[in-house]
Formats: C-alpha cells, sequence, structure tokens
C-alpha cells in the first residue's frame, strides 16, 4: 500500500487559506479543529484591487482586509461546511499575514474597550476639532476657514 500526501488540514501548520463556499478566500491560524468547525484567529479576507499605472498599464495588488469588522473579537468558528476547501499558507504570505496580524494587534491596545471609553474618545476628539475650529487658531495657508455653524458637528 502506497503513503498518502499529508493533507492541509492534517498538515501541522496553523497558518491557512480557506476557500469559502461562496468564493472569498480567508487566510487565517487555526487555533483548533473540532469535528464540524474550525476555531480560526485574525481571519482575514483577500482583496484584490486594480489600479492603472498608465494608458497602457493595469496593476492588480493583492491585500488583506479585516474578515468581519465592527468587533473587537478575534477568534471565529467557522463551520465546516461553509468551507469548501483549504491549503497551507505559503512561507512568504505567512510572514505578510503575521505582520499585518501584528498591525491589528497594536491597533487593539488603543482602541476602547467598552462604550464608557469609547463616548469618553469621542467626546475627546470633538473637543479637539472644536478647538482646531476656533478662531483663534493660526492655520496653514492652505486651509480654508470653515464659515459654518461651528456648534453643529456631523
Amino acid at each position: 500500500m502506497t503513503d498518502m500526501k499529508t493533507t492541509a488540514n492534517k498538515s501541522g501548520n496553523p497558518f491557512k487559506i480557506l476557500k469559502m463556499i461562496n468564493g472569498e478566500d480567508v487566510i487565517c491560524k487555526i487555533a483548533e479543529e473540532y469535528v464540524d468547525a474550525f476555531v480560526v484567529e485574525y481571519p482575514m479576507s483577500v482583496v484584490k484591487n486594480q489600479v492603472v499605472e498608465n494608458e497602457h498599464n493595469i496593476v492588480e495588488h493583492t491585500g488583506l482586509q479585516r474578515w468581519m469588522n465592527y468587533t473587537l473579537d478575534t477568534a471565529f468558528v467557522i463551520p465546516k461546511e461553509r468551507i469548501m476547501s483549504l491549503g497551507d499558507l505559503a512561507p512568504d504570505v505567512v510572514v505578510y499575514y503575521k505582520h499585518i496580524r501584528k498591525r491589528l494587534q497594536l491597533e487593539e491596545q488603543y482602541t476602547p474597550q467598552d462604550e464608557e471609553s469609547a463616548v469618553k474618545e469621542m467626546r475627546k476628539n470633538i473637543d479637539r476639532l472644536m478647538a482646531l475650529m476656533d478662531d483663534g487658531v493660526d492655520l496653514p495657508e492652505n486651509a480654508i476657514k470653515f464659515a459654518g455653524d461651528k456648534t453643529k458637528i456631523h
């Protein structure tokens, strides 16, 4: 009997790319595996943007963005039935993923962790904006002075 190759979910490498059944590519670290689901950390969607460099050249840039916005959670459960396939990340992609993940962790240090902290931060930002909009501030020459009602911010 011949030896079968190790599959990606049994390789021991926790850094994976998941091809979801909706066609989305998700890069993540698999923290735990259950019979019917994976627990993944810092999942990120692969996004592609086309940039026109000049009239004869269009370049496609590939990047990563948060897979799920508007949450501070870093671990998510993904049912295996929602995954079409998975594979080990290439080493260079692992390096890029870890770099982006580290930047997200740094951002989290400065993100309010509760509603009260978020409100305080918003008030502080509004106060800073009001101070900038005050007539007594020296604005750069290229700045346009705000002529509207400074008490209303939308």
